[in-house]
């Protein structure tokens, strides 16, 4: 669970984690073709492959390191919008860092090694939103696949 009742969303360290398929989605209200190149800059929503649901965060304060939740919401609105910002480059490509800065509240996608759940999920780290980038908010897609 989390701070809002909405479904909970973790990091394993592991590359082989079957559980962390996304499907990269236009912002709210945006489109995107199917298999064309991701900009830097351009807003997405990540839509969890399993569940189906999106990416989510708001401003409800996260369990482990106090920071802002994120969570994996249902519904859809600007909450699950989030910016690419590469580290260099024009486009997202596979294996070159990135950070998903969130649209709502300006805040990075972090999850670190300092912030790991114990029972009933142990090894799985906290995912959050900071207020300021670091080395922890930076992320890399290592499969893309077209669906």
């Amino acid at each position: 669970g989390s701070g809002s009742g909405q479904q909970s969303i973790t990091a394993f360290p592991e590359a082989d984690d079957n559980n962390s398929f996304w499907l990269v989605r236009a912002g709210l209200g945006r489109q995107c073709k199917r298999g064309e190149p991701v900009p830097c800059g351009s807003t997405i929503r990540l839509r969890h492959a399993n569940t189906k649901n999106y990416l989510h965060s708001h401003h409800h304060t996260s369990p482990l390191s106090h920071q802002q939740e994120v969570s994996c919401f249902d519904g859809e609105d600007t909450g699950d919008d989030w910016k690419v910002e590469c580290a260099s480059g024009k486009y997202w490509i596979r294996e070159a860092p990135i950070q998903l800065a969130h649209v709502d509240s300006k805040t990075y996608l972090t999850s670190s090694t300092s912030h790991q759940y114990g029972q009933p999920i142990p090894g799985q780290l906290e995912v959050a939103t900071a207020k300021s980038s670091s080395k922890s908010t930076y992320w890399i897609a290592q499969v893309h696949i077209y669906t």
